[in-house]
């Protein structure tokens, strides 16, 4: 029995809605991208601005400590950008994963700072060193531990701060946590991370010590959005892209 029009006609639509719905799909790309924990909030506003102006393409981030990351990837993680907080974890990842082309840049830079309850008593670094306290650091192989290492050296109290090490963090979002929960007095993290910690406070770092954290990028080739990798890439460290980041608080990238 031949089918009648009107079921040629609802077959017919159901592979032009088939086949719409299959189109859609390819159209769709995903961009990969791996970030430091101390850029969740510029890199969530960076994923909305970019998506709204790339139609079609979804950023999905992972955002963890930078060596976590480091690790995931050269355990083979599939990712299309990886955004260091400094640039010796990047370097550990391009030993086993090539970069696509010279897509290696340095985004931003941001500065350490010891941080407090809003309420402490603690008002300079050198109390740190205080019997009794409880510090808070990310671990030495965290590049927030190592640049608040590198600060303590410069000011001459690590020995003191580490006789008072409760714990060493996987990241720098574990240092504050501790400080807000009042389960640690005092910890070092990046200045940025104040303004999204209004139960903190900061004590600033004197001008005689010298470390900045340096933000570094590069995307990660062969992977299956290349291009949209380089395309991401570019946005961060564009007009656009330093524009949102400034706005979170971190600085330009140094000069060459």
């Amino acid at each position: 029995m031949l089918p009648s029009l009107t079921s040629l006609r609802a077959l017919l639509l159901a592979a032009v809605t088939i086949l719409g719905s299959s189109c859609r799909a390819r159209a769709q790309e995903t961009v990969v991208v791996f970030a430091a924990a101390s850029l969740s909030e510029p890199f969530r506003a960076l994923e909305r601005a970019y998506e709204a102006a790339h139609p079609g393409v979804d950023v999905v981030l992972n955002l963890a400590g930078s060596q976590l990351l480091a690790s995931q990837l050269t355990e083979g993680a599939q990712a299309d950008l990886f955004a260091s907080a400094d640039t010796q974890t990047l370097d550990r990842v391009l030993l086993e994963r090539p970069t696509a082309g010279p897509s290696r840049r340095v985004f931003a830079s941001n500065r350490v700072v010891a941080v407090v309850a809003a309420d402490s008593p603690l008002r300079t670094l050198d109390q740190l060193g205080a019997p009794g306290l409880r510090i808070v650091l990310a671990g030495p192989e965290v590049p927030a531990g190592r640049y608040a290492r590198a600060a303590l050296d410069q000011l001459g109290i690590r020995s003191a701060v580490e006789a008072n090490l409760a714990s060493n963090e996987d990241s720098v979002n574990g240092v504050l946590s501790k400080v807000a929960l009042g389960e640690a007095d005092a910890g070092i993290a990046y200045a940025t991370d104040l303004a999204r910690s209004p139960s903190l406070r900061g004590i600033e770092m004197p001008a005689t010590v010298q470390v900045s954290a340096i933000y570094e990028l590069a995307v990660l080739s062969p992977e299956p959005s290349e291009e949209q990798g380089t395309a991401f890439a570019a946005f961060v460290v564009g007009d656009e892209g330093q524009a949102v980041l400034r706005e979170y608080g971190f600085s330009a990238p140094p000069p060459n």
